[in-house]
Protein backbone atom coordinates (compact mmCIF):
# COMPACT_ATOMS: atom_id res chain seq x y z
CA UNK A 1 0.00 0.00 0.00
CA UNK A 2 2.67 2.26 1.07
CA UNK A 3 4.79 1.83 -2.33
CA UNK A 4 1.51 2.01 -4.52
CA UNK A 5 0.62 5.80 -2.74
CA UNK A 6 4.30 6.89 -3.64
CA UNK A 7 4.24 6.08 -6.92
CA UNK A 8 0.91 7.72 -7.19
CA UNK A 9 2.40 10.66 -6.02
CA UNK A 10 5.83 10.10 -7.94
CA UNK A 11 3.84 10.20 -11.14
CA UNK A 12 1.89 13.38 -10.03
CA UNK A 13 4.90 15.22 -9.52
CA UNK A 14 6.46 14.11 -13.39
CA UNK A 15 2.81 15.45 -14.91
CA UNK A 16 3.20 18.52 -13.02
CA UNK A 17 7.16 18.65 -14.68
CA UNK A 18 5.65 17.84 -17.66
CA UNK A 19 2.86 20.24 -17.75
CA UNK A 20 4.22 23.84 -17.06
CA UNK A 21 0.51 25.24 -17.95
CA UNK A 22 -1.18 22.95 -15.54
CA UNK A 23 1.44 24.00 -13.09
CA UNK A 24 0.70 27.82 -13.56
CA UNK A 25 -3.10 27.22 -13.57
CA UNK A 26 -3.19 25.76 -9.77
CA UNK A 27 -0.71 28.21 -8.70
CA UNK A 28 -2.25 30.99 -9.63
CA UNK A 29 -5.13 33.42 -8.38
CA UNK A 30 -8.48 33.64 -9.60
CA UNK A 31 -8.54 35.57 -13.13
CA UNK A 32 -9.39 39.04 -13.14
CA UNK A 33 -13.28 40.15 -14.26
CA UNK A 34 -11.33 41.88 -17.83
CA UNK A 35 -14.82 43.23 -17.93
CA UNK A 36 -14.80 44.84 -14.99
CA UNK A 37 -11.31 46.37 -15.54
CA UNK A 38 -12.24 47.53 -18.86
CA UNK A 39 -15.25 49.40 -17.45
CA UNK A 40 -13.16 51.38 -14.65
CA UNK A 41 -10.78 52.34 -17.40
CA UNK A 42 -13.46 53.32 -19.81
CA UNK A 43 -14.85 55.39 -16.97
CA UNK A 44 -11.69 57.34 -15.82
CA UNK A 45 -11.36 58.20 -19.45
CA UNK A 46 -14.84 59.39 -19.40
CA UNK A 47 -14.76 61.29 -16.93
CA UNK A 48 -11.89 63.13 -18.61
CA UNK A 49 -13.31 63.66 -21.47
CA UNK A 50 -16.28 65.38 -19.52
CA UNK A 51 -14.83 66.84 -16.84
CA UNK A 52 -16.48 64.94 -14.09
CA UNK A 53 -15.94 65.16 -10.64
CA UNK A 54 -17.56 64.05 -7.80
CA UNK A 55 -17.67 65.58 -4.40
CA UNK A 56 -17.73 62.26 -2.74
CA UNK A 57 -16.40 58.62 -3.25
CA UNK A 58 -19.39 56.55 -2.45
CA UNK A 59 -21.51 59.11 -4.99
CA UNK A 60 -18.56 58.18 -7.30
CA UNK A 61 -18.89 54.58 -6.83
CA UNK A 62 -22.65 54.98 -7.54
CA UNK A 63 -22.67 57.23 -10.79
CA UNK A 64 -19.93 54.49 -11.97
CA UNK A 65 -22.44 51.63 -11.24
CA UNK A 66 -25.17 53.70 -13.72
CA UNK A 67 -21.93 54.28 -15.94
CA UNK A 68 -21.73 50.53 -16.21
CA UNK A 69 -25.15 50.20 -16.35
CA UNK A 70 -24.90 52.40 -19.37
CA UNK A 71 -22.12 50.47 -21.32
CA UNK A 72 -24.15 47.23 -20.88
CA UNK A 73 -27.07 49.23 -22.49
CA UNK A 74 -25.80 50.83 -25.23
CA UNK A 75 -23.80 47.53 -26.17
CA UNK A 76 -27.13 45.74 -26.42
CA UNK A 77 -28.54 47.72 -28.36
CA UNK A 78 -25.43 48.53 -30.99
CA UNK A 79 -25.76 44.54 -31.35
CA UNK A 80 -29.71 44.74 -31.58
CA UNK A 81 -29.01 47.08 -34.61
CA UNK A 82 -31.26 49.18 -32.72
CA UNK A 83 -28.72 52.39 -32.52
CA UNK A 84 -25.21 52.78 -33.24
CA UNK A 85 -24.69 55.74 -30.44
CA UNK A 86 -22.05 55.38 -27.28
CA UNK A 87 -21.54 56.80 -24.19
CA UNK A 88 -22.07 60.37 -23.96
CA UNK A 89 -22.11 63.21 -21.19
CA UNK A 90 -25.35 61.61 -19.65
CA UNK A 91 -23.92 58.23 -18.99
CA UNK A 92 -23.81 58.91 -15.55
CA UNK A 93 -27.74 59.91 -14.58
CA UNK A 94 -30.25 57.50 -13.62
CA UNK A 95 -33.47 58.23 -16.11
CA UNK A 96 -35.01 60.11 -13.23
CA UNK A 97 -32.53 62.61 -13.98
CA UNK A 98 -32.56 62.76 -17.29
CA UNK A 99 -36.28 63.15 -18.08
CA UNK A 100 -36.61 65.74 -14.94
CA UNK A 101 -34.51 67.75 -17.88
CA UNK A 102 -37.32 67.25 -20.63
CA UNK A 103 -40.75 67.81 -19.03
CA UNK A 104 -42.50 67.65 -15.64
CA UNK A 105 -44.44 64.97 -15.00
CA UNK A 106 -48.17 65.22 -13.48
CA UNK A 107 -48.42 64.97 -10.04
CA UNK A 108 -44.46 65.64 -9.63
CA UNK A 109 -44.31 66.98 -6.46
CA UNK A 110 -46.61 65.00 -4.18
CA UNK A 111 -44.91 61.75 -5.87
CA UNK A 112 -41.53 63.18 -4.80
CA UNK A 113 -42.35 64.41 -1.39
CA UNK A 114 -44.42 60.76 -0.93
CA UNK A 115 -41.03 58.47 -2.39
CA UNK A 116 -38.62 60.47 0.17
CA UNK A 117 -41.00 59.23 2.46
CA UNK A 118 -40.85 56.01 1.35
CA UNK A 119 -36.93 55.84 0.93
CA UNK A 120 -36.90 56.68 4.68
CA UNK A 121 -38.82 53.77 5.46
CA UNK A 122 -37.05 51.50 3.17
CA UNK A 123 -33.84 52.12 4.27
CA UNK A 124 -34.82 51.08 7.65
CA UNK A 125 -36.59 47.98 6.65
CA UNK A 126 -33.36 46.44 4.62
CA UNK A 127 -30.78 48.27 6.87
CA UNK A 128 -29.48 50.56 4.34
CA UNK A 129 -26.82 52.60 4.81
CA UNK A 130 -24.31 55.14 2.62
CA UNK A 131 -21.20 56.07 2.61
CA UNK A 132 -21.98 59.87 2.32
CA UNK A 133 -24.87 61.95 1.24
CA UNK A 134 -23.90 61.80 -2.09
CA UNK A 135 -24.12 58.35 -2.58
CA UNK A 136 -27.48 58.46 -0.97
CA UNK A 137 -28.76 60.70 -3.39
CA UNK A 138 -27.70 59.05 -6.29
CA UNK A 139 -28.96 55.75 -4.51
CA UNK A 140 -32.36 57.88 -4.18
CA UNK A 141 -32.82 58.33 -7.91
CA UNK A 142 -32.27 54.82 -8.83
CA UNK A 143 -34.74 54.16 -6.00
CA UNK A 144 -37.55 56.38 -7.48
CA UNK A 145 -37.03 55.21 -10.83
CA UNK A 146 -37.35 51.88 -9.72
CA UNK A 147 -40.55 52.68 -8.06
CA UNK A 148 -42.04 53.62 -11.46
CA UNK A 149 -41.85 50.21 -12.43
CA UNK A 150 -43.72 49.07 -9.16
CA UNK A 151 -46.33 51.74 -9.78
CA UNK A 152 -47.17 50.45 -12.94
CA UNK A 153 -47.17 46.95 -12.15
CA UNK A 154 -49.81 47.73 -9.42
CA UNK A 155 -51.90 49.38 -12.00
CA UNK A 156 -51.88 46.06 -14.46
CA UNK A 157 -52.84 44.09 -11.26
CA UNK A 158 -56.17 46.25 -10.84
CA UNK A 159 -56.33 45.72 -7.17
CA UNK A 160 -56.01 41.97 -6.95
CA UNK A 161 -52.73 42.29 -5.08
CA UNK A 162 -50.00 44.89 -3.92
CA UNK A 163 -46.17 45.00 -4.56
CA UNK A 164 -43.40 46.68 -3.35
CA UNK A 165 -39.97 47.19 -3.86
CA UNK A 166 -37.52 44.81 -1.93
CA UNK A 167 -33.61 44.78 -1.57
CA UNK A 168 -32.74 45.37 -4.91
CA UNK A 169 -34.46 48.46 -5.25
CA UNK A 170 -31.68 51.10 -5.34
CA UNK A 171 -29.89 49.18 -7.52
CA UNK A 172 -29.22 49.82 -11.62
CA UNK A 173 -30.73 47.23 -14.04
CA UNK A 174 -27.21 45.95 -14.10
CA UNK A 175 -26.49 45.85 -10.51
CA UNK A 176 -29.90 43.41 -10.37
CA UNK A 177 -28.99 41.02 -13.23
CA UNK A 178 -25.87 40.54 -11.32
CA UNK A 179 -27.86 39.80 -8.22
CA UNK A 180 -30.31 37.84 -9.43
CA UNK A 181 -29.09 35.71 -12.33
CA UNK A 182 -29.38 32.13 -11.25
CA UNK A 183 -32.31 32.73 -8.76
CA UNK A 184 -34.51 30.46 -10.55
CA UNK A 185 -38.19 29.98 -10.06
CA UNK A 186 -37.98 32.23 -6.46
CA UNK A 187 -39.47 35.48 -8.13
CA UNK A 188 -41.27 34.05 -10.93
CA UNK A 189 -44.85 33.74 -12.15
CA UNK A 190 -47.51 35.67 -12.16
CA UNK A 191 -45.18 38.74 -10.33
CA UNK A 192 -42.51 38.45 -13.72
CA UNK A 193 -45.58 38.62 -15.67
CA UNK A 194 -47.18 41.47 -14.20
CA UNK A 195 -44.51 43.29 -14.36
CA UNK A 196 -43.38 42.42 -17.46
CA UNK A 197 -46.76 43.72 -18.70
CA UNK A 198 -46.90 46.73 -17.03
CA UNK A 199 -43.32 47.79 -18.40
CA UNK A 200 -44.77 46.73 -21.90
CA UNK A 201 -47.06 49.53 -21.81
CA UNK A 202 -44.43 52.28 -21.23
CA UNK A 203 -44.57 54.49 -24.19
CA UNK A 204 -41.75 56.72 -22.15
CA UNK A 205 -38.70 54.16 -23.26
CA UNK A 206 -37.69 51.91 -26.33
CA UNK A 207 -38.77 48.74 -27.28
CA UNK A 208 -35.09 48.03 -26.15
CA UNK A 209 -35.60 49.68 -23.41
CA UNK A 210 -38.71 47.73 -22.52
CA UNK A 211 -37.04 44.83 -23.44
CA UNK A 212 -34.00 44.98 -20.60
CA UNK A 213 -36.00 46.33 -17.88
CA UNK A 214 -38.50 43.20 -18.48
CA UNK A 215 -35.52 41.02 -17.80
CA UNK A 216 -34.60 42.72 -14.67
CA UNK A 217 -38.45 43.21 -13.90
CA UNK A 218 -39.09 40.21 -11.43
CA UNK A 219 -35.94 41.09 -9.08
CA UNK A 220 -36.90 44.48 -8.47
CA UNK A 221 -39.88 44.04 -6.84
CA UNK A 222 -41.63 41.42 -4.06
CA UNK A 223 -45.40 40.79 -3.36
CA UNK A 224 -46.79 42.59 -0.24
CA UNK A 225 -49.03 40.07 2.08
CA UNK A 226 -51.67 43.00 1.97
CA UNK A 227 -54.10 44.17 -0.59
CA UNK A 228 -53.66 48.24 -0.79
CA UNK A 229 -55.91 50.68 -2.96
CA UNK A 230 -54.57 52.51 -5.79
CA UNK A 231 -51.43 52.84 -7.55
CA UNK A 232 -49.33 53.80 -4.20
CA UNK A 233 -47.13 51.51 -2.22
CA UNK A 234 -46.62 51.75 1.57
CA UNK A 235 -42.93 50.58 2.27
CA UNK A 236 -43.44 51.62 6.35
Amino acid sequence: MRGSTAALMAAALLILLLSPALLMLLLSPTAPNTYEQDTRRMFVEWKAKYKKTYKYAGEEECRYALFKNARRYVARANAAGVTSTGLNGLSDLASEEISRGHRVRMGERSYEEETRRMFVGWKAKYVKTYRDVGEEECRYRLFKANRRVVVKLNADAAGETAYGLNQFGDFTNEEVRESCDGRGGEMEGNLSARCQAAVARDVVYGEYERLLRSQVCQCIASELKQTESGVSVDLT
